[in-house]
């Protein structure tokens, strides 16, 4: 039942309903009992009404252009209708209420200057059968109906500037929501557009261009914030420097292109073996490279960077000649608190570590701690 309810509340709905009514009380006035036959106009009227209808059903709610059809109906429906009353007698008939369906259907289906156009259309073909049919009709006949059929036209007219008034209402409002929805699918692609932007402003300014690796700023302005929370967590936090061996000597032999090969593909390597661990590598300049280790001791952090020491000097850099090249890396390791009280500190023992390993013959790892710093002083 409720479905029923919401189905007529579909003015759509209604004019189908509408018709439905109409076509099956069109056969009894098919019936002619004195004759026991049916009337062949009227009894196609009624085939026509049942075909319409059915089709109108058929295709409600199939397609956006259904509605084309339905306004073409009234235009077939105002002949069927006028062939109707004027066979069954003119003001004899009871069927010029079928006029009035008709205005029904317009005043819904059309816009109300369309309406009325067709409404003076159905006035005008229901004076001419009234006077055309072959039954006698006094002139104060036809005038009293005709002025009783405009007077309940204007109803329908009502009706029909009430539907265009909420069908332009609807319009504008669907345009403002689609308006609405458009400004927000434009603000959200500004969004994405600014965070995009924000991104790789950020990526340029805390990304070295040529290995992907974090820079020289980010390396310093991490190392402060990790040394506060070191402090706070009363935990280690350890650096490892990285210095390539003999890097000057592969730019002069070999090119600049492949100098910079080879740190893409070491820094590559890097990034791939901390994978997974909370260690930031840096390209700290030139041919340093860095890593942040957070919650690593000295010891930790120098198994590590022997491990990846180890690693690197397996790297091979592809040449023109299709040989390979291989790399190694001097390395130094300092700890905070263990070895720095601050973080340029922390910089200054891993590098001091990472010159007595190069200057102590290369492809090595030193960790930081006075004794290094005063032989290597003393030496």
């Amino acid at each position: 039942m409720a479905i029923f309810f919401r189905f007529l509340m579909n003015h759509k709905a209604l004019l189908i309903t509408l018709r439905t009514i109409i076509t099956f009380i069109l056969l009894p006035f098919a019936w002619q009992p004195y004759t026991d036959s049916f009337d062949p106009i009227m009894l196609s009227a009624f085939g026509y009404y049942l075909f319409t209808t059915g089709a109108m059903f058929f295709i409600y709610g199939k397609g956006k252009h259904r509605w084309k059809l339905w306004q073409l109906l009234p235009l077939a429906d105002l002949a069927v209708v006028s062939v109707m009353v004027y066979d069954q007698g003119g003001l004899q008939s009871d069927l010029y209420y079928a006029y009035f369906a008709l205005l029904a259907m317009v005043s819904f289906l059309y816009k109300c200057r369309a309406a009325i156009w067709y409404t003076l259309a159905v006035n005008a073909s229901y004076l001419t059968v009234l006077l055309l049919a072959p039954s006698a009709v006094s002139i104060g006949d036809v005038a009293v109906r005709m002025v009783f059929f405009s007077l309940l036209s204007l109803v329908f007219l009502m009706l029909s500037l009430m539907e265009t008034r909420h069908l332009e209402s609807s319009s504008e409002s669907m345009k403002l929501v689609h308006e609405n929805e458009q400004l927000v699918m434009e603000m959200e692609s500004i969004s994405r557009q600014v965070a995009e932007y924000t991104f790789d402003l950020h990526n340029k300014a805390v990304l070295d261009q040529l290995t992907h690796l974090h820079n020289h700023s980010y390396l310093h302005s991490q190392l402060v914030i990790e040394i506060e929370k070191a402090k706070q967590n009363e935990e280690p936090l350890s650096l490892v420097m990285f210095d390539i061996d003999n890097f000057k000597r592969v730019n002069d032999t070999f090119g600049h292109l492949v100098g910079d090969e080879a740190l893409r593909i070491i820094a590559k390597r890097m990034k791939d073996l901390l994978q997974g661990t909370y260690y930031t590598p840096c390209r700290s300049g030139g041919e340093e490279l860095a890593v942040i280790m957070p919650d690593a001791s000295l010891e930790d952090a120098y198994a590590m960077a022997e491990f990846l020491r180890i690693e690197i000097s397996k790297v091979k850099i592809p040449l023109a000649n299709g040989e390979f090249l291989r790399i190694t890396t001097s390395v130094g390791v300092s700890s905070f608190p263990e070895t720095s009280h601050n973080h340029q500190h922390l910089i200054d023992c891993a590098d001091k570590a990472m010159y007595v390993a190069k200057t102590s013959g290369k492809n090595r790892t030193c960790r930081y701690n006075l004794t290094l710093e005063e032989n290597h002083t003393a030496g």
